[in-house]
C-alpha cells in the first residue's frame, strides 16, 4: 500500500471537506475530519482498513446496492484514471454506539485519481457530500404534493358533481362575470326559460344576449348587488322575452348573490331563479275574474301545493348539495347563533362533540375570548361578508382533547329572512392547517438553504434577465470579486466589470443563455479589476443556465473558486522541474562515471573472494600440522614430563588452533555466498523452524529457553531452502547464546504478510545492544558480548544471504531488554 508523505498527510487530514484518501487495492490511507464527523468514525478505526470492511453495506437496505454502485465507480477510476462523479447514492454508515445497527445517509460522491509520474493510479480521493435532509425533504415534499395533488383531484371532482348537480337543477341557475355582466354558467333549466341554446349566449353580454330584458329596473338590479356586494331577492319580477318566435312576458322569483374572488372584491353575480308566470298570471286572472273564484279555488289550490312540493323538493336538493360539498359548511341561526345545520366535513373537524342545536360559546367554549367572536359579531351586525385565507382559530377537536393551532380559508355569509332582517348566518371553511405547516417547513429549509449558501465556502452568483443583473451574490463571490454584495445586487454584471466583456466573457454568458449548456472551465486566465497590470488570476468556473416552470432560461448561475495560488505553485513545480531535468543530465554523465569505478570494484571483490578462498585453503595444511604437533605435546604432558605452566600454555595453544581452524570454515562459507543461493522452490516455514530447534536442543535445553512460532499467516516462501534455514539458525543460536541470565530466555519467531513483502520476525528478551554506541551490527568479526564464543562472522553471513535473496534485515534493540531482527523477503522473486 502506497504511504502519502508523513508532512503531507496532516494537510490532507485537515482540510476543508469531507474526502477519504485510498490505495489503489482501496485499502484507508487517510481521512478529513469533515469526512470523519459525517461518517460517525475515528481515524483510528478506520484507518489501514479496506474500504468496504470499514463500510459494510447495510443488510436491511439490499435495493441501494451501495458496495456495488461504489465499487464499479473505483473501478472506472481504476480503469480510464479518470475522475467519476456518482449520482446520489443511498449508503448507510454504521451506528458505532449500537453495534450491528446502522444510520441513514444520502451521499454525492466523486472519485478523483491521482497518478504517479509515470501516469499509474498512485491513490484515489473519495469526495462525499451529505445530502440526507435534503432526501428526506424532497421525499416529503412529493408525499405533500402528492396529497394537495388527490386534494386538488377530489375538489374537482366534487366541483364537477356540483356543476352537473346545477347543470340538472330544476330551478334556474346562472353565473354572470365583470361589470359587463358576461354569462359564464346557465343550465338547461335557464336556457329554456330563456329559449336560447348555449352556444348563443355564453361568454355573451347577459344584456347583448337578451337585449329585451335591459330594462332600466332590471339593469339597475344587476349594477346594486355588483357594486355594493349586497344579496337581493326579487319576487314576481316581471321580464319581457323574444322566445319561441314571439315575445312574452314572464315573471321571476329571483336571488341575486354577489362572487366575491380571492381578493374579497366583488367579481360577479349568482342567480337562481323560479318562473312563477303560472301564478302570476293565475292570480291576474283570479282578480280580474272573480267571479269565477269559486270555480279555480281547487284549481289554485293544486297549483300552489304543486308549488310548495317542487320548492319542498328544491329545498331537499340544496340540503343534498351541502351535504356532500367539500367545504365545511354550517348555518347558524338567531341572534344566540345556535347551530342549525352542520355538514359531515363540518362535523368531521370535531368528532364526538355535539354541536346540532347548542350555540356556538356552549359547544365550542374555547372561541368565547378570541378575536373570531369580534369578526362574526361584525358580519352578523353589518351583513358584511367576511372572506380571509389561513386564519388562525385554535380549537379542541375532540371531548377533553388539547387545543390545537387550525388554519382555515373562512367564508361567512349573514343570512336575510323574507323581510330582509339578519337572522343568522352561514359559514364556509377550509381546513388547512397541513398546507400551511408544509409551507412553514418549506420556507425554514429555504431560509436554512439560504444559510448554507452564504456560509458556502465556494463563490456563487445567480444573473437574471438578458441584460445579467445581480440577483444573488454569497459573501465568498463578493471577496472574489473585491465587492460587497450589495454593491453588485440590482446591477448589471458587465456595468460593474466592463474590462471583463473584452476577455471573452459576453460570448461565453450568451452561449449558456442561448443554448442552456453548462459551461465548465477549470483554471479560466482572467485579469480581474483589482488586479495589478499584467497580473493574470486563475479560476474554475462552472455557469449553468436556470430555467422557470416553462424551461425557458430566465438566469444563469455561476460557482466559482480561486485556483490562482495552486496554479502559480504548479508553473513554479513545473520550473524547478525544468532545472531538475537540467542537473540530472549532469548526473547521468557522472553516474556513467560511477558504473565503470563499481565495474572494477566488483573486479576487486571476486579477486579477494579468490584471494580469501586460496588462503584459506592453503592454510589448512600448516593448521593441520600443528594441531598434530600440539596432540604430541598433549600426549608428553599426559606421561608427566611438562610442568603444569605447560600444561596451560598448549591448553591455549589448542584453543588457538580450535578457533583458527573455525575462522577458516566461516571465511570459506562467505567464499561461497555470491555463488551458492541454493534453489528457490517455495519452502514451509514452520517445517524449517522444527528441523532447526531439532539441531539446537541441547542448547536450548541448558538455556531452558522457550520458543514461541507464529508464521500460519504465511504461505510458502520462495526463497532458498539453504537460505532460510541459515537465517532462523543463526538468529535463533545468537539469541541462545546472548541471553540474559536473570530471566528464561523466549524467542518469539513470527511472519506477516505486507503488500508487497513477507516479513520475518525473531524477537528475544536477551542482553539487547546499545544501538547508538555500536555501529557496523552487521560487519565481518564484529563482536559486542565477548563473554561468549563466537567469530562475529554470523550476522555478517546472515546479511549476505537475505541480500542475495532479493530481501533486507534491520533490528530494533534497547540494551538490557532485548532485541527484534526483521527480515524482510520480496512476494515474488
Amino acid at each position: 500500500m502506497p504511504q502519502l508523505p508523513l508532512d503531507l498527510l496532516p494537510v490532507f487530514n485537515a482540510q476543508p471537506g469531507a474526502t477519504l484518501l485510498l490505495s489503489p487495492d482501496w485499502m484507508i490511507v487517510g481521512a478529513s475530519d469533515d469526512y470523519l464527523a459525517a461518517t460517525l468514525t475515528e481515524r483510528a478505526t478506520i484507518v489501514g482498513q479496506y474500504v468496504f470492511d470499514a463500510f459494510p453495506e447495510n443488510p436491511e437496505t439490499p435495493d441501494a446496492n451501495a458496495v456495488v454502485n461504489v465499487r464499479a465507480s473505483l473501478e472506472q477510476v481504476m480503469a480510464t484514471k479518470q475522475p467519476h462523479e456518482m449520482p446520489p447514492q443511498h449508503y448507510d454508515v454504521p451506528d458505532r454506539t449500537q453495534p450491528g445497527r446502522f444510520v441513514e445517509r444520502h451521499w454525492q460522491l466523486r472519485h478523483t485519481p491521482v497518478l504517479n509520474a509515470q501516469g499509474q493510479v498512485q491513490f484515489i480521493i473519495q469526495s462525499v457530500q451529505d445530502i440526507t435532509a435534503r432526501h428526506h425533504a424532497e421525499r416529503q415534499l412529493q408525499q405533500s404534493q402528492a396529497r394537495e395533488q388527490a386534494a386538488r383531484a377530489a375538489a374537482a371532482q366534487q366541483r364537477t358533481e356540483f356543476q352537473h348537480f346545477l347543470e340538472q337543477a330544476p330551478v334556474a341557475v346562472a353565473v354572470y362575470q365583470g361589470p359587463a355582466f358576461h354569462i359564464e354558467m346557465a343550465n338547461a333549466t335557464t336556457l329554456a326559460l330563456w329559449g336560447r341554446t348555449l352556444d348563443q349566449v355564453l361568454h355573451r353580454p347577459v344584456f347583448e344576449a337578451l337585449p329585451e330584458t335591459a330594462t332600466p329596473e332590471v339593469v339597475a338590479l344587476f349594477e346594486s348587488v355588483f357594486t355594493t356586494g349586497t344579496p337581493h331577492t326579487v319576487y314576481e319580477q316581471a321580464t319581457t322575452l323574444h322566445r319561441h318566435g314571439r315575445s312574452e312576458q314572464v315573471y321571476w322569483n329571483v336571488v341575486f348573490e354577489p362572487q366575491r374572488g380571492a381578493d374579497g372584491r366583488v367579481s360577479g353575480i349568482f342567480t337562481v331563479g323560479t318562473d312563477v308566470t303560472e301564478q302570476v298570471r293565475a292570480r291576474q286572472q283570479l282578480e280580474q275574474l272573480n267571479q269565477e273564484l269559486e270555480a279555480h279555488v281547487q284549481a289554485r289550490t293544486h297549483e300552489l301545493e304543486a308549488t310548495r312540493a317542487t320548492t319542498e323538493r328544491q329545498r331537499r336538493q340544496w340540503h343534498e348539495l351541502f351535504m356532500r360539498a367539500p367545504a365545511a359548511i354550517c348555518i347558524f341561526d338567531g341572534p344566540e347563533w345556535v347551530y342549525e345545520f352542520v355538514n359531515p366535513g363540518y362535523q368531521a373537524m370535531f368528532p364526538g362533540r355535539k354541536l346540532l342545536g347548542k350555540r356556538l360559546v356552549d359547544a365550542l367554549p374555547e372561541v368565547a375570548d378570541q378575536p373570531l367572536m369580534a369578526i362574526l359579531h361584525h358580519v352578523y351586525d353589518t351583513g358584511e361578508p367576511f372572506q380571509e385565507s389561513e386564519v388562525l382559530v385554535p380549537l379542541v377537536r375532540t371531548e377533553d382533547g388539547p387545543i390545537e393551532d387550525i388554519y382555515f380559508d373562512l367564508t361567512y355569509l349573514a343570512r336575510y329572512d323574507e323581510a330582509g332582517q339578519i337572522n343568522g348566518f352561514v359559514t364556509y371553511a377550509y381546513d388547512v392547517t397541513q398546507q400551511v405547516l408544509a409551507r412553514r417547513e418549506r420556507e425554514a429549509q429555504q431560509q436554512q438553504l439560504r444559510a448554507v449558501f452564504e456560509q458556502a465556502p465556494v463563490a456563487i452568483f445567480v444573473l437574471r434577465g438578458a441584460e445579467y443583473v445581480y440577483e444573488v451574490v454569497n459573501p465568498s463571490m463578493g471577496k472574489m470579486l473585491h465587492s460587497a454584495p450589495e454593491q453588485l445586487l440590482g446591477r448589471r454584471y458587465f456595468d460593474m466589470f466592463p474590462a471583463l466583456a473584452g476577455q471573452g466573457y459576453r460570448d461565453l454568458l450568451g452561449h449558456v443563455w442561448r443554448t442552456g449548456e453548462t459551461y465548465v472551465a477549470q483554471e479560466q486566465a482572467a485579469r480581474m479589476p483589482h488586479h495589478h497590470a499584467g497580473e493574470t488570476g486563475y479560476y474554475n468556473f462552472t455557469y449553468v443556465a436556470l430555467r422557470d416552470a416553462l424551461g425557458s432560461i430566465t438566469g444563469i448561475m455561476c460557482v466559482a473558486m480561486d485556483v490562482t495560488p495552486q496554479v502559480r505553485a504548479r508553473q513554479q513545480v513545473q520550473s524547478l522541474n525544468e532545472e531538475l531535468a537540467a542537473i540530472n543530465e549532469k548526473l547521468r554523465a557522472k553516474n556513467e562515471e560511477l558504473h565503470q569505478s563499481n565495474t572494477q570494484l566488483m573486479r576487486t571483490n571476486v579477486d579477494l573472494d579468490t584471494f580469501v578462498y586460496t588462503a584459506s585453503h592453503d592454510l589448512k595444511a600448516p593448521i593441520n600440522n600443528i594441531e598434530g604437533l600440539v596432540q604430541v605435546l598433549e600426549e608428553e604432558t599426559t606421561a608427566g614430563h611438562w610442568s603444569a605452566t605447560a600444561a596451560h600454555v598448549l591448553t591455549l595453544m589448542q584453543d588457538a588452533v580450535g578457533r583458527f581452524r573455525s575462522t577458516l570454515g566461516h571465511l570459506t562459507e562467505i567464499t561461497q555466498l555470491q555463488s551458492d543461493v541454493g534453489a528457490t522452490a517455495p519452502v514451509d516455514l514452520a517445517t524449517v523452524i522444527a528441523e532447526v530447534e531439532l539441531d539446537l536442543t541441547p542448547l536450548l535445553a541448558v538455556a531452558r529457553a522457550r520458543v514461541q512460532v507464529e508464521v500460519a499467516a504465511c504461505p510458502a516462501l520462495p526463497v532458498p531452502a539453504k537460505t532460510v534455514r541459515s537465517v532462523i539458525y543463526n538468529l535463533l543460536s545468537n539469541a541462545l547464546k546472548y541471553r540474559a541470565p536473570e530471566r528464561p530466555p523466549i524467542v518469539c519467531i513470527r511472519c506477516r504478510v505486507e503488500a508487497q513483502h513477507f516479513v520475518l520476525e525473531v524477537e528475544d528478551n536477551g542482553l539487547g545492544i546499545d544501538l547508538a554506541r555500536q555501529t557496523g551490527l552487521f560487519g565481518m568479526f564484529r563482536r559486542y558480548h565477548t563473554h561468549v564464543e563466537g567469530a562475529g562472522v554470523g550476522l555478517y553471513m546472515v546479511k549476505r544471504m537475505v541480500e542475495h535473496a532479493g530481501g533486507d534485515i534491520a533490528v530494533r534493540s534497547q540494551l538490557g531488554v532485548g532485541s527484534t531482527f526483521i527480515v524482510r523477503f520480496a512476494r515474488s522473486l
